[in-house]
C-alpha cells in the first residue's frame, strides 16, 4: 500500500514538472513570436513584461496557450495588454 502511494506521489510530481516545463516552454513561444511580429528586442519586451505582466499571464494559464499558432498567441497577448 506504501508503495502504490509513492508511485503516485512520483507520477504527479513527474506530471508537475512536465508541465512546468511546457508552460516555460510556452512562455519562450510567445516572446519570440511577439517579439518577431513587432520587431521588438529582449529589452523591450521585458519592459513590456514590466508593465504589463505577460509571462506572468502565461504562467498562470498555460493550457489557453497550448493549442495555439504563432498568430494566435500574439493576438491572445495583444488583447490582454489592451485591457489595461
Amino acid at each position: 500500500m506504501r508503495e502504490d502511494k509513492l508511485q503516485v506521489r512520483e507520477k504527479r510530481d513527474f506530471m508537475s514538472e512536465k508541465r512546468l516545463n511546457n508552460t516555460i516552454f510556452l512562455m519562450y513561444l510567445v516572446t519570440e513570436n511577439y517579439r518577431k511580429k513587432y520587431g521588438l528586442s529582449r529589452q523591450e519586451y521585458l519592459q513590456l513584461d514590466k508593465k504589463y505582466k505577460i509571462l506572468n499571464y502565461i504562467s498562470e494559464c498555460p493550457d489557453v496557450f497550448d493549442s495555439m499558432t504563432a498568430m494566435e498567441m500574439v493576438e491572445e497577448v495583444d488583447q490582454y495588454v489592451s485591457e489595461f
